[in-house]
């Protein structure tokens, strides 16, 4: 269902209900109903939706080590038309260059549960070995440009403002022949343009590296061992304000040489106001910087407590995300790993340090069977509470334990329960999740307008998911579509809290997260049974504070930095009329 937002200049709110008339402010709306259930549920509609397409992994018998990483996913509002888009990341097969037939696509969202490919007219339909893909406004010119990342490539586009990207990647300083991975836009010195942090997994060069793994006496052949590929710097990308970039990633202090770079995220861990970095890392320790605000990061890597599994061993970590798992208001760590290593969850225990919580809350034995890629802490009943999806997909076709299997595993969903415990919910959640798929990249955002959130599954050589959240909770929720003026335009960085019903609900706009994928930015909050938010606080990254008192729920607001509006008076269904006013401030 879609949301017609009015073009008001500094908050919009939109109510759900069909059955509302134009107000005096020129606010149109449009809501559904629904029935009470506590149970998940998705529908893929992918291809009746009309995303007719299929990954290219580069799989051969050779198993070349890239062709295991598959691709990720974005959902970005392309265009400006305000419906979030679909954009599949795509391979090819080596020698590179050796066919072109693969390449990236882009689909818009024609607003009715369909989409169209506009990957020509776009200028997206990027063909190579690409991983990932980071939508973000990293010109400040209010749309979103494109970074990619892949085997011996970086691509960067700059949004023309018209549907259409152009490559301006030559002498931008993000060209690149190293292996990238996964990367996340972040404003690390606050002058208000988005830098960027690029994971790079190692070196691994064609034909030089294509070896023999496996016994080749009993005939078969795996992937070699992620050791056997000497890692590599990653790079932190200082936007210069011109359209160039400069890799200050040693001045930074983030110079180490020992992470095979996979999934990444910028959040703020230590709620000091500055963005730091959480980087997964493949048989390596996960990284974790702080920010020190003067342009600097404090490696903590080995003190802070999640860059290690149990009894400090090293992990395969693949991907990772962050949100307030237990309502503490502090943003916990969660990443995905190998088979037997278990997916962990690092509890943030608020001193700059954490907990692996991953046994008390309930997902050791449920995610140490699997090969953990892409996931989300996201909030898919609307309850206030961020739930977990994640991808899974082996990484080889035959193992000595248990013989010849399938690359397939089956995808995992967690209800959160209460703050307390993650409960499996997958049996309840839809066809999808009764199959096994080679999961990898996964982006979350409401495609459908309809007020929850939705998800994109890019499968390793195979067709994508698209879900449809159907969940019928009978919960509200609130949307906030930031818009940073002395601070970065896609306000990551800023924190939020919601006060309502006698709780508070701290969300964050982060950078990344997941694995090589990007997500609807707009901040999308759950509020369970309660049908009023008191008060909606929202701190920007310059130190500006944004306030919003007495909010209508099911509403789209649009919050401008900086901006004042003094009374915007917004009826809703069955009410008389309510004052919604917004205050801007200093820390």
């Amino acid at each position: 269902m879609i949301v017609i937002v009015s073009a008001l200049a500094f908050i919009v709110g939109c109510s759900r209900s069909p059955l509302d008339k134009e107000s005096s402010r020129g606010v149109s709306a449009t809501s559904t109903s629904s029935t009470a259930s506590t149970s998940i549920h998705f529908k893929d509609i992918a291809a009746e939706a009309g995303l007719d397409f299929v990954h290219t992994s580069g799989l051969t018998s050779e198993k070349l080590f890239p062709t295991v990483l598959g691709s990720g996913a974005g959902i970005f509002d392309h265009d400006g038309d305000g419906l979030m888009d679909i954009y599949l990341v795509n391979a090819t097969t080596f020698p590179l260059g050796s066919s072109s037939r693969a390449s990236n696509r882009l689909f818009k969202n024609l607003g009715n549960g369909r989409f169209r490919d506009v990957t020509a007219s776009s200028g997206l339909g990027f063909s190579g070995f690409c991983h990932g893909v980071t939508a973000a406004d990293l010109d400040n010119d209010g749309d979103a440009d494109v970074l990619l990342t892949g085997y011996r490539m970086r691509v960067l586009y700059r949004n023309e403002g018209n549907g259409r990207f152009v490559d301006v990647t030559r002498g931008s300083g993000v060209e690149s022949d190293a292996w990238s991975t996964c990367s996340a836009a972040l404003d690390y010195d606050n002058d208000g343009d988005l830098d960027l942090y690029v994971s790079n997994y190692g070196d691994w060069q064609y034909p030089r590296d294509n070896v023999f793994c496996g016994d080749p006496q009993r005939g078969y052949r795996i992937y070699c061992s992620p050791k056997s590929v000497e890692p590599a710097r990653h790079s932190l990308l200082r936007n210069n304000g011109d359209g160039t970039f400069t890799d200050v990633a040693v001045a930074s202090g983030l110079g180490r040489k020992d992470g095979r770079g996979l999934g990444v995220v910028a959040v703020d861990l230590n709620d000091d106001g500055k963005l730091d970095l959480y980087v997964a890392n493949d048989m390596c320790p996960n990284f974790l910087y702080l920010n020190r605000g003067d342009g600097t990061f404090e490696d903590v890597t080995e003190t802070a407590g999640a860059s290690y599994g149990e009894e400090g061993r090293i992990n395969a970590g693949m991907g990772v995300d962050s949100e307030d798992v237990d309502g503490d208001g502090r943003p916990d760590l969660f990443v995905t790993n190998y088979i037997q290593e278990r997916d962990t969850l690092y509890r943030n225990l608020g001193d700059g340090t954490f907990l692996d919580d991953t046994s008390r809350v309930g997902l050791a034995a449920e995610t140490s069977d699997w090969v953990g890629w892409g996931c989300l802490l996201a909030d898919f009943d609307s309850d206030g509470r961020p739930d977990l999806l994640n991808v899974n997909g082996a990484v080889d076709d035959y193992t000595g334990r248990r013989g010849r299997r399938t690359y397939g595993e089956p995808p995992k969903l967690f209800r959160n329960v209460e703050g307390r415990k993650f409960q499996l919910a997958t049996s309840e959640a839809g066809p999808y999740f009764a199959v096994e798929h080679e999961g990898r990249g996964v982006a979350v955002g409401d495609l459908d307008e309809d007020g929850d959130l939705d998800v994109v599954i890019n499968d390793r050589g195979g067709p994508p998911a698209l879900l449809r959240n159907e969940t019928r909770a009978g919960n509200h929720w609130l949307r906030l579509k930031l818009v940073g003026t002395k601070s970065n335009r896609d306000a990551i960085g800023a924190k939020v809290e919601i006060e309502a019903g006698g709780r508070t609900i701290t969300r964050r706009r982060k950078g990344g997260s997941s694995f090589a994928s990007t997500h609807d930015p707009r901040l999308l909050i759950g509020l369970g049974k309660v049908d009023r938010a008191s008060r909606v606080t929202v701190r920007w990254p310059s130190g500006l504070v944004s306030e919003l008192v007495d909010l209508a729920v099911d509403q789209t607001f649009e919050v401008v930095e900086g901006e004042t509006l003094p009374d915007l008076r917004k009826s809703r269904p069955g009410s008389d009329s309510q004052a919604t006013t917004i205050r801007t401030g200093r820390r």
